[in-house]
């Protein structure tokens, strides 16, 4: 993918580009799917951020009509809860089967949330050779320090201003997941950073196990695929060492920090170029890759 498609995609993602979207089940996972004119093109798949309105969050419909202004087809599932900032393996499941079913090769994006997932999927034996490339905007990579950014307020042994949402996501996903664990009441209790340890080491094995299965930092070393991470230096919601941290477990992982995002948002200021240029290689794979199609798409 050139830089100036992937200035043109930036451009129509930031707009209102022509085209509608159409809403589909791909993989028996209901999505928001763009095609571009002509038909068959290459496949990316997103994965949204934790946000109320889920895939009918208008800025998913302007980033797939842009993906089809720019020659792709843009497949958006709706994961399983994350609309409630709840993760759960069945979002990861959820997220490989609609990949498997939109392509024979396809190319994963992922914001916040979905960046997380879009990495644990990526990792699927079933799905990582058919992955193109991996393209991450300000994930998570441990949920274990997630839960103790938002529960104490410290990250790194430091105090860390994190977002509202990350303890709330936090939250509700470990008592979503564990609700019959009863250390997780007394540990989402606990502000003091020097008992987290402690409180985290009574929960039982099965909870230990949930968390680590839903941590990127411990599947992105069996991603076949190129991996882009992008990730603002002063994310409130996903500390850039967690990027950092993934960088350095991965292989064949890129990490730009940058000054032209907020959170998973581009602005408009000298470090919106690197937007452009993780764009622009992260989608080089799937542009080069054959054209395949949404395979057999009902309407949802």
């Amino acid at each position: 993918m050139s830089c100036t498609r992937a200035i043109q995609l930036a451009l129509a993602a930031a707009g209102d580009p022509a085209g509608a979207c159409t809403h589909e089940f791909v993989g028996g996972v209901d999505a928001l799917v763009a095609r571009p004119r002509g038909g068959d093109a290459p496949v990316v798949v997103f994965a949204n951020a934790a946000t109320p309105a889920g895939i009918e969050q208008p800025a998913v419909a302007r980033l797939l009509r842009g993906l089809a202004a720019a020659g792709f087809v843009g497949v958006a599932p709706e994961l399983p809860l994350v609309r409630e900032g709840i993760v759960t393996p069945a979002a990861v499941e959820a997220l490989v089967r609609a990949a498997r079913a939109a392509g024979p090769r396809v190319t994963l994006l992922g914001a916040s949330t979905g960046a997380a997932l879009t990495i644990l999927a990526a990792a699927d034996p079933s799905l990582a050779p058919r992955v193109n490339a991996v393209g991450a905007v300000a994930p998570f990579g441990s949920l274990r320090e997630m839960l103790r950014l938002g529960t104490t307020g410290f990250y790194a042994g430091e105090p860390f201003a994190a977002a509202a949402l990350v303890a709330e996501a936090s939250a509700r996903s470990l008592r979503f997941s564990a609700p019959n664990d009863p250390g997780v009441e007394q540990l989402l209790a606990n502000r003091d950073p020097a008992r987290f340890e402690q409180l985290y080491a009574a929960l039982e094995p099965r909870t230990h196990g949930l968390v680590e299965e839903l941590s990127p930092i411990n599947a992105i070393a069996h991603v076949h695929a190129p991996v882009e991470l992008l990730v603002g230096g002063g994310d409130a919601y996903c500390p850039a060492d967690e990027s950092r941290a993934l960088a350095r477990a991965g292989r064949g992982v890129r990490l730009t920090v940058t000054t032209g995002l907020e959170h998973v948002c581009p602005r408009l200021r000298p470090g919106a170029v690197d937007v452009v240029r993780f764009l622009g290689r992260t989608l080089a794979s799937a542009g080069a890759a054959e054209r395949s199609t949404v395979l057999r798409p009902a309407l949802a």
